[in-house]
């Protein structure tokens, strides 16, 4: 159970509990309705309240949010833990690990790893990851630790992929702006399509070259499946060790994409949070022998 207390001032003062709760501070209407069922889950001054009661300045409110977690198969897999607190937990996840148990991954997620992870540290929380990589891109993944953590964070967090493309594009930077649909309703593949999908934009700018390749740091401003890698196909240049987009398999056999940095505020103190996750070895290593440091 986590405890957040949150203090009444004149700049966020409010008519009553319920709009300070959700206005001012950002809890949804679903974590409001729940802690209304909750014994204790929403005090004003120790003293437990109704979200209807008036509120001053110098008030303190406070929520108590229980978790309910779905019983997921525990992994010992060893994913590095790069940033962690009461809140929030950020994983450098692995190449081939998908985010969330499937039909075909019941037992090899990052879901199963958060899993071992509570058990370790004597938590009973829900894995809630905030952003989800595909299963073979790396980097870091920000798990919330409670409802309220998740709801703040989906709003507000940025992040920064890099990447290792062939060739490299005239302009050292630039933004793609394409639409992204599925090429049918069974497999994964998407394509970009000027007449159906969803609007997309990516960014890029090019860290350093050889012309072979093209090490790459991208921004996201829309959040689309395979986003990046559809993006840097139909330009013409496709990242390095994946093959669903006719990337070059010569030499790096893992898909030469990472979440490399997130920024987000800390969801109670709203301290900025800057984490980065460090490259893999494989993207390491073929950017050493490619002189791409």
């Amino acid at each position: 159970m986590r405890k957040i207390d949150f203090i009444v001032t004149e700049e966020n003062l409010s008519p009553n509990v319920g709009i300070f709760l959700k206005y001012r501070q950002g809890l949804s209407t679903r974590t409001i309705k729940a802690l209304k069922l909750t014994k204790n889950g929403i005090t004003l001054n120790g003293v437990h309240t109704r979200t209807i009661d008036e509120i001053k300045v110098g008030d303190i409110v406070s929520v108590e949010i229980e978790d309910k977690p779905k019983d997921y198969i525990k992994s010992n897999t060893y994913v590095p833990i790069v940033y962690d607190d009461e809140d929030v937990v950020v994983f450098n996840k692995p190449f081939g690990m998908p985010s969330h148990q499937t039909k075909k991954h019941q037992t090899d997620t990052l879901g199963n790893v958060f899993a071992a992870y509570c058990e370790k540290n004597n938590l009973k929380i829900s894995f809630r990851p905030v952003n989800r990589l595909d299963t073979d891109t790396t980097g870091a993944v920000l798990a919330a630790k409670n409802s309220f953590a998740a709801y703040r964070l989906s709003q507000t967090m940025d992040k920064t992929y890099v990447g290792i493309i062939s060739g490299c594009p005239k302009e050292k930077q630039g933004s793609i702006e394409a639409n992204i649909d599925r090429v049918d309703e069974i497999g994964i593949r998407r394509y970009v399509s000027e007449n159906s999908g969803q609007y997309a934009r990516t960014d890029y700018e090019i860290i350093s070259t050889n012309n072979s390749f093209s090490y790459v740091k991208f921004k996201l401003y829309t959040g689309r499946t395979h986003q990046i890698r559809v993006h840097m196909s139909y330009l013409g240049y496709p990242l390095v060790g994946d093959p669903l987009y006719g990337g070059d398999m010569s030499e790096l056999t893992t898909q030469a994409l990472h979440c490399e940095e997130l920024i987000f505020p800390q969801p109670v103190s709203e301290k900025v949070i800057n984490v980065k996750a460090p490259l893999p070895d494989t993207m390491m290593n073929f950017m050493k022998k490619h002189d791409l440091l």
